[in-house]
């Protein structure tokens, strides 16, 4: 989650040129010592790093110290402070296990000696084992095809043609196409309030056949919509929850814990259907999980997200 940004509205070019900045500069990290690894920023951001590139960066980092063949199949961040977009984030990575069949490590993202989040990966190899999996909430054939959708761009332009929020100034390297709603339409106008969404999403761009470049991808997109479903209860409530509120900074947010979790092979450039929910707020703190699933009904990765949003007690309440 990040504050106001600056600009206009996003085309769908900019996007695309986010995709590239994106695989060119940001996902790779630089080896500056044993262990140590150091990020670079991308030139249009945020008020604050996003955290999908921190442990994008960070999963990357830990997977430099893994040997070939183990590939990650989970990674919990906890976000400790907000990081300074103008500056790059130091990775240390600390070796805790290496077994044929299991590496896991720890990461610390700094900037000088403050620490903006911890990071333990774990990899494994592909191995042969018993397997089920949850179907997708509707058969997926038939949702609508993501083609037939609008993009995210198009729609955030026709919501906001004046004074767009800030996530519509920023440029987004991840194609979305939202199935069941827009995340800025109020509750109160819709006559939904189910903490739920789902859609169409993929990178704006093509990749190699690094399946690590797919799985950095994931998690850098992970984090984009995990806030939005906790607000949907609670836009016609005394607390006035809204994406827009938020998105302007007028309600302060910020991810607390990040988990995903990678269960099968995908790759990120092709269409992934997510389907999220919010499965309890309480006090200041909401939480979302959700699943992605191929176009042909895979499930491939389960996340799971706490966030905080520091609102004031409404009124009399």
């Amino acid at each position: 989650m990040a504050g106001p940004g600056r600009g206009g509205n996003v085309t769908a070019d900019q996007a695309s040129s986010a995709f590239d900045v994106l695989v060119r500069d940001v996902l790779p990290v630089l080896s500056t010592g044993d262990d140590t690894f150091t990020g670079a920023r991308p030139a249009a951001s945020f008020d604050r790093i996003y955290g999908g590139e921190t442990a994008a960066q960070g999963l990357r980092a830990a997977a430099l110290t893994v040997e070939p063949g183990k590939l990650p199949h989970s990674l919990h961040v906890t976000y400790l402070r907000i990081g300074d977009p103008r500056r790059p984030v130091e990775y240390t990575v600390e070796r805790l296990r290496d077994s044929r069949t299991f590496s896991t490590r720890w990461v610390k993202a700094r900037q000088d000696e403050r620490i903006v989040a911890t990071m333990t990966a774990s990899f494994q190899p592909e191995q042969r084992g018993f397997e089920h999996a949850v179907a997708p909430r509707s058969p997926i054939d038939s949702l609508a095809v993501p083609e037939s959708l609008p993009r995210r761009e198009t729609l955030l332009a026709q919501a906001f043609p004046v004074d767009p929020p800030q996530t519509a100034r920023v440029p987004w390297p991840i194609d979305i196409r939202y199935l069941d709603r827009v995340p800025w339409a109020a509750a109160v106008g819709n006559g939904d309030a189910r903490p739920a969404n789902r859609m169409w999403m993929r990178a704006d761009g093509p990749l190699g056949d690094d399946p690590l470049d797919h799985l950095t991808v994931l998690a850098y997109a992970s984090d984009l919509s995990m806030f939005e479903p906790v607000l949907y209860p609670h836009g016609g409530s005394p607390w006035a929850l809204s994406w827009e509120r938020v998105s302007r900074g007028d309600i302060r947010g910020a991810s607390l814990d990040h988990t995903i979790w990678f269960h099968r092979p995908f790759r990120a450039d092709e269409w992934l259907l997510h389907e999220q929910e919010s499965t309890s707020a309480f006090g200041t703190r909401g939480l979302t999980t959700g699943r992605y699933y191929t176009a042909d009904g895979r499930l491939v990765a389960s996340v799971a997200q706490e966030l905080a949003l520091l609102v004031d007690p409404p009124s009399g309440g």
